[in-house]
């Protein structure tokens, strides 16, 4: 079978991945739905460099090793409301009373997630269960014969 005959199989397993991952970290948070998005959001913006770079990412691969501040890289406002289609405005707000509440750290040229300092605990259990579930999507996949 060739990639296209597997579409609609990927596109289950990968929705219930994500599925259950967002489920497991609305669970774990003590934001509304949107809050948690933008910290979400913010958290994979401040890291996302990392993946280009193979040995930075290994240098912070492990829990006991979290990427410090002056390592993430700050994401606008703009930048959040614009990759998550909603209003400026909204966003601003909302980002505005994560701040307040120390969720969110400002700093020149943006926001960056304060996840590791304010709830090490939760970003532990998240690590692990983002791992089980990721396992348990490749394993689902190589039963249904994709490629991966």
């Amino acid at each position: 079978m060739n990639d296209p005959d597997h579409l609609r199989i990927i596109s289950r397993a990968s929705m219930d991945y994500v599925v259950s991952m967002y489920s497991a970290i609305l669970r774990a948070s003590r934001h509304d739905p949107v809050d948690t998005l933008l910290l979400s959001t913010v958290a994979v913006a401040n890291v996302a460099h990392l993946n280009t770079d193979k040995a930075q990412s290994q240098a912070y691969a492990g829990l006991d090793s979290p990427e410090p501040l002056d390592i993430k890289r700050p994401i606008s406002r703009n930048a959040v409301a614009l990759s998550l289609g909603l209003s400026y405005e909204t966003t601003r707000r909302r980002i505005q009373k994560l701040l307040d509440e120390g969720a969110l750290i400002e700093v020149d040229g943006g926001l960056i997630g304060a996840n590791e300092q304010v709830s090490p605990e939760v970003v532990r259990a998240m690590a692990e269960q983002n791992a089980i579930l990721l396992r348990r999507l490749f394993r689902l996949l190589r039963e249904q014969g994709v490629e991966i």
